[in-house]
C-alpha cells in the first residue's frame, strides 16, 4: 500500500462530482453541469458585495443543522459580477486568511434553479475549505462562524468547476484548528516520545535500544472528543513520519506548510495509518509505531528516503472530517 496524502481543497471543486455521481453528497446523481453561454470569469479576490440579484434568493430552515436549507430564487437569475449576501449573521469568531473553516453548502444552476448538488447538508460532512486567495475562499475571508451567505456569479468567478452563473448558500460551521486540541494523556517511556512546539508541530524521540515492536502499536497523546473517524472517511490531518530506525523525517504536512486530507482506507494508504486512525476522536493526537509489514514492506516509494523494510514512526493530529 501507499500513503497517498492529498493536499487540502482551495476551494469547493467537488460540485462537478457530485452532480455526475452518488455517495459523495446529497443531489440528483444522474444531473450534470450543462453548458452556458455565459463567458468564464476569473476567480474572485475580494468580498463581493450584496445586491438586488443576491438579495433576491430566499432561503429558510436552521443555520448549520443536518437538513439542507430551503432555497428559492427566479429562474435566471444573473450577476455581472458576483454578489454575496449575509442571510444569517453568526456570532463566532470572524474568518482570517490562511485559516481554515468547516463550510457546508448547496449549488444550484442559476437559470433553471435545478440543484447541482450538497456538501455537509442531508448527509455527510461539512467540507474543510482554505480561507483567503481566489474565488470561494475570498468569499469566506469576508464572513464569521455561524454566518448564512447567498452568493450568485459566474461559476469560474466563485471557484466552482462547473458552468454558467450558479447560486451557492453556504453555512460557516466552524473554524478548523491546524493542531490537535485534546487533552494530554501520559505517555508510554517505552515508545517513542512526543513533545510538541509552541505551533503544534510534534518532535518525535526514539528511546535509546528501542527495537520494532512485533505488531503496529498506537497510542493517544492527546484525547479528542469530537466524532469517531471511520474506515472510508475523508480526515483532515497534521502528520509527521520518521523513520524508527535513527528518527529521521522522510514526510511532513508541518514541513509542507499546511493540514492535509485524505480518505482513511487501506485502498490508498498503508496499513498502519489505518489502524493507527480508524476509532480515534477529531481533536486527538495518536502516535503510531508501523511495522515494515504495515508500511512500505520491500518496496518504498521511490525518492520517499525509506529503506526496504523499514518499521516507521508517525505522529497525526485529527483535526477535521470532511
Amino acid at each position: 500500500m501507499r500513503l497517498r496524502l492529498l493536499p487540502i481543497a482551495l476551494v469547493p471543486a467537488v460540485v462537478l462530482g457530485l452532480a455526475a455521481c452518488s455517495g459523495s453528497g446529497s443531489g440528483d446523481a444522474s444531473a450534470s453541469p450543462s453548458a452556458s453561454s455565459s463567458a468564464s470569469a476569473a476567480p474572485i479576490s475580494t468580498c463581493p458585495k450584496p445586491g438586488s440579484a443576491s438579495k433576491s434568493i430566499k432561503v429558510t430552515g436552521a443555520v448549520g443543522g443536518k437538513e439542507a436549507p430551503t432555497v428559492t430564487f427566479d429562474k435566471g437569475l444573473s450577476a455581472k459580477t458576483p454578489q454575496a449576501s449575509t442571510v444569517a449573521q453568526g456570532d463566532g469568531a470572524k474568518l482570517q486568511k490562511g485559516e481554515f473553516a468547516q463550510v457546508s453548502y448547496a449549488v444550484y444552476q442559476a437559470k433553471d434553479a435545478s440543484k447541482l448538488g450538497a456538501v455537509g447538508f442531508d448527509q455527510g460532512n461539512p467540507q474543510v475549505l482554505s480561507v483567503g486567495g481566489t474565488g470561494f475562499g475570498a468569499l469566506l475571508a469576508c464572513t464569521k462562524v455561524g454566518d448564512r451567505v447567498a452568493a450568485i456569479g459566474a461559476s469560474s468567478a466563485l471557484g466552482f468547476t462547473t458552468s454558467g452563473d450558479i447560486v451557492v448558500v453556504a453555512d460557516v460551521i466552524a473554524k478548523t484548528p491546524t493542531k490537535a486540541t485534546g487533552t494530554p494523556q501520559q505517555q508510554d517511556p517505552a515508545l517513542p516520545t512526543v513533545k510538541d512546539k509552541a505551533d503544534g508541530e510534534p518532535e518525535i524521540t526514539i528511546p535509546s535500544g528501542y527495537r520494532a515492536p512485533a505488531t503496529t502499536q498506537v497510542e493517544v497523546l492527546k484525547q479528542g472528543d469530537g466524532p469517531e473517524v471511520q474506515n472510508g472517511d475523508s480526515a483532515l490531518v497534521q502528520y509527521k513520519g520518521v523513520l524508527l530506525d535513527g528518527g529521521k523525517e522522510f514526510d511532513s504536512s508541518w514541513s509542507k506548510g499546511a493540514p492535509t486530507t485524505f480518505t482513511v482506507s487501506e485502498q490508498g494508504l498503508i496499513k498502519g495509518f489505518v489502524t493507527g486512525l480508524v476509532g480515534q476522536k477529531v481533536g486527538s493526537q495518536v502516535l503510531i509505531v508501523a511495522t515494515a509489514e504495515d508500511a512500505y514492506g520491500a518496496n518504498p516509494r521511490e525518492g520517499s528516503g525509506i529503506p526496504a523494510n523499514a518499521p516507521l514512526v508517525f505522529v497525526v493530529d485529527i483535526l477535521a472530517l470532511g
